[in-house]
Protein backbone atom coordinates (compact mmCIF):
# COMPACT_ATOMS: atom_id res chain seq x y z
CA UNK A 1 0.00 0.00 0.00
CA UNK A 2 2.95 2.27 0.64
CA UNK A 3 4.75 1.42 -2.58
CA UNK A 4 1.22 2.60 -4.30
CA UNK A 5 1.41 5.87 -2.42
CA UNK A 6 4.76 6.22 -2.75
CA UNK A 7 4.53 5.38 -6.82
CA UNK A 8 1.55 7.66 -6.82
CA UNK A 9 2.92 10.83 -5.24
CA UNK A 10 5.47 10.38 -7.62
CA UNK A 11 3.80 10.17 -10.51
CA UNK A 12 1.67 13.48 -9.61
CA UNK A 13 4.92 15.53 -9.16
CA UNK A 14 6.33 14.52 -11.99
CA UNK A 15 3.52 15.42 -14.01
CA UNK A 16 3.16 18.63 -12.23
CA UNK A 17 6.53 19.30 -13.00
CA UNK A 18 7.50 22.38 -14.57
CA UNK A 19 3.83 23.30 -14.95
CA UNK A 20 3.09 26.96 -13.68
CA UNK A 21 -0.55 28.90 -13.75
CA UNK A 22 0.25 31.77 -16.61
CA UNK A 23 1.01 35.36 -14.72
CA UNK A 24 -1.29 37.70 -15.18
CA UNK A 25 -0.37 41.42 -16.25
CA UNK A 26 -1.94 44.52 -15.86
CA UNK A 27 -0.34 47.61 -18.22
CA UNK A 28 -0.94 50.99 -18.08
CA UNK A 29 -0.27 53.54 -20.43
CA UNK A 30 -0.32 56.96 -19.84
CA UNK A 31 0.24 60.00 -21.94
CA UNK A 32 1.69 62.97 -20.58
CA UNK A 33 0.41 66.57 -21.84
CA UNK A 34 3.13 68.36 -23.71
CA UNK A 35 3.54 71.23 -21.14
CA UNK A 36 4.70 68.43 -18.25
CA UNK A 37 8.53 68.63 -17.49
CA UNK A 38 10.76 65.94 -16.86
CA UNK A 39 10.54 66.19 -13.12
CA UNK A 40 6.96 65.87 -12.97
CA UNK A 41 7.51 62.77 -15.45
CA UNK A 42 9.62 61.49 -12.80
CA UNK A 43 7.59 61.74 -10.04
CA UNK A 44 5.19 59.97 -12.04
CA UNK A 45 7.71 57.13 -12.79
CA UNK A 46 8.55 56.68 -9.26
CA UNK A 47 4.69 56.76 -8.19
CA UNK A 48 4.50 53.47 -10.17
CA UNK A 49 7.37 51.98 -8.88
CA UNK A 50 6.55 52.40 -5.06
CA UNK A 51 3.93 50.13 -6.18
CA UNK A 52 6.05 47.55 -6.56
CA UNK A 53 6.25 46.85 -2.75
CA UNK A 54 3.11 45.57 -2.63
CA UNK A 55 3.07 42.06 -1.75
CA UNK A 56 0.74 41.36 -4.77
CA UNK A 57 2.86 42.51 -7.15
CA UNK A 58 5.70 39.69 -8.61
CA UNK A 59 6.83 41.87 -11.09
CA UNK A 60 7.38 45.42 -13.12
CA UNK A 61 8.72 46.67 -15.95
CA UNK A 62 8.44 50.13 -17.77
CA UNK A 63 9.59 52.30 -20.78
CA UNK A 64 8.94 55.00 -23.07
CA UNK A 65 6.82 54.67 -25.74
CA UNK A 66 8.30 55.02 -29.06
CA UNK A 67 5.80 56.38 -31.58
CA UNK A 68 7.17 57.06 -34.66
CA UNK A 69 4.28 59.03 -35.91
CA UNK A 70 4.10 61.42 -33.07
CA UNK A 71 7.82 61.38 -31.50
CA UNK A 72 7.12 64.41 -29.59
CA UNK A 73 4.49 62.23 -27.27
CA UNK A 74 5.24 61.68 -23.57
CA UNK A 75 3.97 58.68 -23.24
CA UNK A 76 4.92 55.88 -20.85
CA UNK A 77 3.94 52.32 -20.27
CA UNK A 78 4.15 50.50 -16.87
CA UNK A 79 3.63 46.86 -16.60
CA UNK A 80 2.50 44.75 -13.48
CA UNK A 81 2.52 41.33 -13.02
CA UNK A 82 0.49 38.97 -10.30
CA UNK A 83 0.08 35.64 -10.01
CA UNK A 84 -3.30 35.48 -10.59
CA UNK A 85 -6.06 37.94 -12.00
CA UNK A 86 -7.59 38.11 -8.56
CA UNK A 87 -4.72 40.08 -7.00
CA UNK A 88 -5.45 43.24 -9.43
CA UNK A 89 -8.70 44.28 -7.39
CA UNK A 90 -6.23 43.97 -4.16
CA UNK A 91 -3.78 45.95 -5.92
CA UNK A 92 -6.16 48.37 -7.31
CA UNK A 93 -8.04 48.72 -3.56
CA UNK A 94 -4.70 49.47 -1.58
CA UNK A 95 -4.12 52.56 -0.09
CA UNK A 96 -0.97 53.35 -1.80
CA UNK A 97 -2.74 52.87 -5.47
CA UNK A 98 -5.36 55.45 -4.03
CA UNK A 99 -3.03 58.14 -3.37
CA UNK A 100 -0.74 57.12 -6.10
CA UNK A 101 -3.37 57.87 -8.77
CA UNK A 102 -3.43 60.95 -7.70
CA UNK A 103 0.30 61.67 -8.61
CA UNK A 104 0.41 63.68 -11.93
CA UNK A 105 -3.19 63.87 -12.55
CA UNK A 106 -2.57 67.90 -13.99
CA UNK A 107 0.06 66.54 -16.46
CA UNK A 108 -2.19 63.31 -17.52
CA UNK A 109 -4.33 63.85 -20.75
CA UNK A 110 -4.69 59.95 -21.46
CA UNK A 111 -5.21 56.71 -19.73
CA UNK A 112 -5.28 53.42 -20.75
CA UNK A 113 -4.85 49.88 -19.22
CA UNK A 114 -5.44 46.55 -20.59
CA UNK A 115 -4.90 43.63 -18.68
CA UNK A 116 -4.43 39.87 -20.38
CA UNK A 117 -2.74 36.40 -18.90
CA UNK A 118 0.40 35.54 -20.81
CA UNK A 119 0.49 32.66 -23.39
Amino acid sequence: MKAILFASLILLSLTSYGQTAKPFKHAVTITFASHATDAQIQEVDNSFQSLTKLAVVKGYEWGKVIDPKDPSKKQHVYIFTFDRESDLPIYGQSKEHLAHIKVGADITIGVSAIDYFVQ
